[in-house]
């Protein structure tokens, strides 16, 4: 069974996640440095806030945009030498459901729209496997 939409999902959903951590990175933790005052309405309170909670903001911005990097270097390495036709990948399959689930509570809809559908497509493909090697 061919698998060429769950590569190009996974793909997509890899290069998605690449964007969002540099645009996190880029973006909001720079802003946070004041490089780029005035794009967004945080207040000095709300920032002395994430101060408080997580230490320096700009460090814990920067972790989470790599942890989102490397997210998306993981996707596309899955897409690329993993996923294969006429092979049956449970683990991939839930690891792209958690990953999915994992966007949900980071409410990144476009990860957890590609990562549900990719995980979803893949296991039930599975099943299809499956059935065709028992049968033959």
């Amino acid at each position: 069974m061919n698998r060429k939409r769950e590569r190009q999902l996974i793909r997509i959903m890899g290069i998605w996640q690449i964007l969002d951590g540099l645009l996190t990175i880029f973006i909001y933790g720079f802003y946070q440095q004041n490089i780029f005052p005035g794009i967004t309405a945080a207040g000095d309170t709300q920032v002395s806030a994430i101060n408080a909670a997580f230490g320096n903001v700009f460090m814990f911005v920067c972790t989470f945009g790599i942890l989102l990097i490397g997210s998306g270097m993981i996707n596309l390495l899955i897409s690329k030498r993993y996923v294969k036709d006429d092979q049956v990948n449970v683990k991939i399959g839930v690891y792209l459901i958690l990953q999915g689930l994992a966007s949900y509570f980071i409410l990144d809809i476009i990860s957890l729209a590609l990562a549900m559908s990719a995980g979803v497509i893949l296991l039930a493909r599975n099943k299809g496997i499956k059935w065709n090697t028992q049968k033959t």
